[in-house]
């Protein structure tokens, strides 16, 4: 997905202030965690968050001057695709900042959670609204506020102490993984891989809101008196108890498809009405409906990926996505050519890479973390 850079400098800006909106917030979650230009920056960015210099700036920022100082630019390299990006730095300190897993509270200068909670990019972890960070990489107990969290074999539970909690949180899956969450209502969520899910510790309102980036599955609980609404960054979807997925990485391949029950996908003005074994596309800024395969749709929560006739460019989307490796082109004619087959997430990517050579001649090379196809 390309980005007006202007427009994310400013949004990224609102995120570091804290006075982003929800929807702007998924476009910004979306660059971070999909693109793999803008997660090598992102990690660069935050490894030089944890010098003293960073930290000192971090609390002194004065965001009207800070912007006025931006002392650098980070790009792109060539040679890493069509895509390329300016990032402004604020001194040490970039717009990237509030997007790194560290225990800051940007607000008032106090930490939310202990000095120490420091997680890893590559691990799937809860980011709270005041900026802390919970690893939910071991099985544990821990505290959030009003809330206790509770992880055990890559599925999140929580009870919150009280039933007028205001606090949310953002569930954040890194390339390579992916992970479930059970909401307050009982709904049970399954985030794939580069994906996040924003949604309130407790569902205290008319609607069930939460908002989503990437791709995940959703078993809503039934409640006919408190709609259930999932926001992205391209449609809305309205339900009241039902199963569907949602794949919003991209606006190309942006789908929800039903299972069962009933739900509408509304964009902007226009609502249309998805039956079980249908699903709700973009088409030319228009929602339309189709007739997905539904066994294809679902096989990424048994790590299988199928595909009929899709680009390469397409299929390498989900391999930087599952295996964490940055895709480039030597031969950019290479990436419209188009493939049948599956990936299974349990082989080795170099075994993947084994067989597409001898599937279709097209060479590949792995190394240092970058895919590059000849």
């Amino acid at each position: 997905m390309e980005y007006n850079t202007e427009n994310i400098k400013d949004l990224l800006f609102e995120k570091v202030v804290g006075t982003i909106s929800e929807q702007d917030d998924l476009i910004v979650e979306q660059a971070i965690l999909h693109d793999a230009a803008v997660r090598k920056m992102w990690e660069e960015l935050s490894r030089k968050m944890e010098t003293s210099e960073g930290k000192k700036v971090l609390s002194q920022l004065d965001p009207e001057q800070a912007w006025k100082e931006t002392a650098g630019q980070l790009s792109e390299k060539p040679g890493s695709g069509n895509r390329r990006y300016s990032w402004p730095l604020i001194g040490v300190a970039a717009t990237l900042i509030l997007a790194i897993p560290f225990a800051w509270y940007l607000s008032s200068g106090s930490k939310f959670l202990p000095a120490d909670q420091k997680v890893s990019a590559k691990q799937v972890y809860l980011k709270t609204e005041g900026g802390g960070a919970v690893d939910l990489s071991k099985n544990q107990s821990i505290n959030v506020g009003q809330t206790n969290i509770h992880t055990k074999q890559d599925v999140l539970t929580y009870t919150s102490g009280s039933a007028d909690n205001k606090e949310w949180a953002t569930l954040v899956v890194p390339a390579a993984k992916d992970y479930k969450i059970k909401l307050s209502d009982g709904t049970m969520v399954w985030l794939n891989a580069a994906s996040s899910l924003r949604f309130p510790f407790t569902f205290n309102t008319k609607k069930r809101e939460v908002y989503l980036t990437g791709e995940a599955y959703f078993e809503v609980a039934k409640n006919q008196s408190q709609e259930f609404v999932v926001h992205t960054t391209y449609a809305a979807i309205h339900v009241h108890g039902t199963s569907f997925n949602v794949n919003a990485y991209d606006a190309p391949n942006f789908t929800a498809a039903l299972i069962e029950g009933s739900v509408s996908a509304k964009l902007n003005d226009q609502m249309i009405k998805i039956k079980p074994g249908e699903g709700a596309v973009l088409g030319k800024e228009r929602l339309q409906i189709i007739k997905p395969d539904l066994q294809e749709v679902l096989a990424w929560r048994d790590g299988i990926y199928t595909f009929h006739n899709k680009p390469l460019s397409e299929i390498s989307q989900v391999l930087s996505r599952w295996f964490d490796v940055e895709i480039s082109w030597h031969t950019p004619e290479v990436a419209v050519q188009t493939f049948t087959g599956e990936i299974d997430k349990s082989l080795p990517l170099d075994v993947l890479i084994g067989n597409l050579k001898l599937a279709s001649g097209i060479q590949a090379e792995l190394k240092n973390g970058k895919l590059t196809f000849k």
